[in-house]
């Protein structure tokens, strides 16, 4: 639907004195992230091979080892690659870096030219990259598996060590065009090779020596393929020889098939396809575009089927989340309903009361409870069937119960952690946000989202007839709410969280302006509603982005991670928020923010968090990305940004879909009066949004 140049960043710019988050680039068998190189590379996987964080074909050219140089760098991002520039006196020294197309490779094109008058000689180094490891166990932690530091051994002439002789060496190649790292602790290779061949190969480092006329300009490709199977890297080796620009091309060729494939029904690369948007307002048309290519950006195809994973490039790459995925439950369901149902399936086959989800390299559960876990799954389930139509799956047995019957028990479990107040108690910190001190316990957020599940559930349970059970569940709800809104700081906009001996701990946080919104905004007067979003707009809103947690909280000090507290949002939350704005008729402060969520995107797909503008200058125009290292620990790019779908199809194009019927009704004139989507698929149609009659 879209040319690729149209989902582009913005040309970025890295110096030393900035907080930067390099781009990322995926093939859906793996992931890596430019290092701050204008040509190396971080991260590099493809679960369950790892190179952890080595960094690869890092350069040096003419003495200046760029990586360590304090030289600005720029960076520009497209789906299907990343290209780098920086200046040397006389020298203009360029990169692209590309995934392979189906294959677990990544090939990086430098291009040298000589700006002077005179020629000369370029000296340039590449260092190759070490840790190659195959793992079956060592994703559920944050970082991925890499391994230490290799031994140079003999060269290989031709015919290459035993796979069964692990021995974490390198190895020249015997044709002189590069090396093989091989572990010592299991099967797994990585082999990297240059066109043109070295000049010389000295420990990690490929040499060569280019004598530039002026004017000219020099290319060479790096290839890194790797893999357990020796010849199967062979093989990539030769292809790739014969035609090294190639790997450019055909991603780009893939790439542009795939984002078409997106918007197509029928297509064959996914199960569904998402709506096209039809406006006159860039602003909306820039945030969709980004919305979408940050959620394909995490389609995995695994040794166990497709899946979407919830962070790259650098921190739980094989994980995905049950929070994450619920955030952009509608996207996923329209995108890929096979996917989501089995991903659903697989989740009520484990313990979600043990575990964040899943990692799909064992397929197991992973990390510690999260308290929203019983909400997400209910969400996706009934997004899932109210997309879909397919009601008969809710009698579907998983793990010896029906789907309908793991719904009843989801909100039966909320009701249990109940404390002595009579609302439910989510526990500490580690289940809730982490890197929030004082946001544990009774807290209004999963509260409202346990009031929307009795509510869903009871719905859900009255359609197959039992209705005694669904009323019992919304007189639940509505006792609920009643007690929820005793947490309130009444005048102020913001939430108490009560802890265990019954004190109230004033917490002025973002999760409760958008879950008691968006999800119990109704149960409240109107009186309230206008406190909150006072208290929005004067304390959490800025003009590209929003914070997290008010910076007058109390709890300001606790952390620098930027997606939950004061110097930056989660995007989820930004997507929610906007959501609430439309919802409650503030429309003039939408109107205000979208031109600024807008230029956010000029960075690519949306982070994992964002600074706000008094912590961090902007970046491109928009909300600056946080960085990945300590203490913001932020990854660059995150898939619950597919939330803002849902401000487009439910708050803008007036959207009204229920789990008995599907209508629209009227669109924000004062945004985009001609916006709408069409080819909506719901229960097997294709709808349009808001439909003819409804318009304006």
């Amino acid at each position: 639907m879209y040319p690729l140049d149209e989902y582009a960043s913005a040309t970025l710019r890295c110096t030393p004195d900035t907080l930067f988050n390099p781009p990322a680039s995926t093939n859906f068998l793996g992931c890596l992230q430019a290092a701050l190189d204008v040509l190396g590379v971080q991260h590099l996987t493809f679960p369950p091979y790892s190179h952890g964080d080595s960094i690869l074909g890092g350069l040096t050219i003419d003495g200046v080892c760029v990586r360590t140089s304090g030289l600005p760098i720029e960076m520009r991002w497209w789906p299907d690659r990343i290209e780098r520039r920086v200046l040397l006196p006389g020298l203009c020294v360029e990169s692209t870096t590309v995934m392979g197309v189906l294959e677990q490779s990544a090939t990086l094109e430098l291009r040298v030219t000589n700006q002077g008058t005179e020629p000369r000689l370029v000296p340039l180094e590449i260092t190759t990259g070490d840790g190659v490891i195959q793992s079956t166990d060592g994703w559920r932690t944050p970082y991925s598996p890499k391994e230490g530091p290799a031994i140079s051994t003999t060269p290989w002439e031709g015919t290459p060590p035993p796979q069964t002789l692990v021995t974490n060496s390198m190895h020249p190649l015997g044709d002189g065009s590069g090396v093989l790292f091989s572990s010592r602790s299991s099967v797994a290779f990585s082999l990297q090779a240059t066109e043109p061949r070295a000049d010389k190969i000295d420990r990690r480092r490929l040499g060569f020596s280019w004598s530039l006329s002026a004017g000219e300009t020099r290319v060479l490709h790096y290839l890194v393929t790797v893999g357990g199977e020796l010849e199967t890297l062979k093989r990539t080796h030769e292809r790739w020889r014969r035609d090294p620009a190639g790997a450019i091309a055909r991603a780009r060729e893939d790439w542009s098939a795939e984002l078409e494939a997106v918007f197509t029904p029928g297509n064959t690369r996914y199960s569904g396809h998402l709506p096209t948007l039809r406006t006159s307002n860039a602003d909306l048309a820039r945030i969709y575009r980004t919305t979408v290519v940050g959620v394909v950006y995490f389609k995995r195809l695994t040794a166990r089927g497709r899946t979407y994973t919830t962070l790259m490039p650098r921190y739980w790459v094989t994980t995905s989340f049950l929070n994450d995925w619920s955030l952009s439950a509608w996207l996923l369901a329209m995108l890929d309903p096979v996917c989501v149902r089995d991903t659903i399936e697989l989740w009520l086959a484990q313990d979600i009361h043990r575990c964040f989800g899943t990692e799909h390299v064992s397929g197991s559960g992973t990390g510690n409870w999260y308290s929203c876990n019983d909400f997400a799954i209910t969400r996706l389930i009934s997004v899932y069937v109210q997309v879909t139509g397919d009601t008969a799956w809710l009698e579907r047995e998983v793990a010896g119960r029906s789907v309908l019957r793991h719904l009843e028990g989801a909100a039966r479990h909320l009701l249990a952690l109940g404390a002595r107040s009579g609302l439910g108690d989510f526990g500490d910190r580690n289940s809730l946000l982490e890197c929030v001190g004082n946001y544990t316990h009774e807290v209004a957020s999963l509260n409202a989202a346990s009031i929307w599940t009795l509510r869903e559930v009871a719905t859900w349970l009255e359609r197959a007839g039992e209705a005694e059970a669904g009323a019992e569940f919304r007189r639940e709800a509505s006792e609920l709410s009643a007690r929820m809104r005793t947490l309130y700081s009444s005048g102020k906009g913001y939430w108490y969280c009560r802890q265990p001996d019954g004190s109230l701990v004033p917490t002025r946080h973002a999760w409760d302006f958008v879950h008691v919104l968006v999800f119990a905004g109704e149960d409240l007067p109107c009186t309230q509603v206008d406190e909150m979003l006072d208290f929005f707009e004067r304390e959490l809103m800025t003009p590209t982005w929003m914070a997290a947690l008010s910076p007058l909280d109390d709890d300001v000090d606790f952390s620098s991670r930027p997606d939950h507290q004061w110097n930056g949002s989660y995007p989820a939350w930004v997507a929610l928020a906007a959501r609430a704005l439309g919802r409650f008729g503030r429309e003039d402060l939408l109107a205000r923010w979208l031109p600024g969520l807008a230029a956010t995107t000029n960075q690519g797909p949306y982070s994992q968090a964002h600074f706000v503008e008094s912590f961090a200058p902007c970046e491109a125009g928009g909300a600056r990305k946080a960085p990945t290292e300590w203490p913001f620990i932020t990854d660059w790019a995150i898939v619950c940004v597919g939330g803002f779908l849902e401000l487009l199809l439910f708050e803008i194009c007036g959207a009204h879909i229920g789990i008995d019927g599907v209508d629209s009704s009227r669109t924000h004139a004062m945004i985009a009066p001609d916006t709408h989507l069409e080819n909506v698929p719901l229960r097997g149609r294709l709808v349009r949004f808001p439909s003819s009659e409804h318009r304006g």
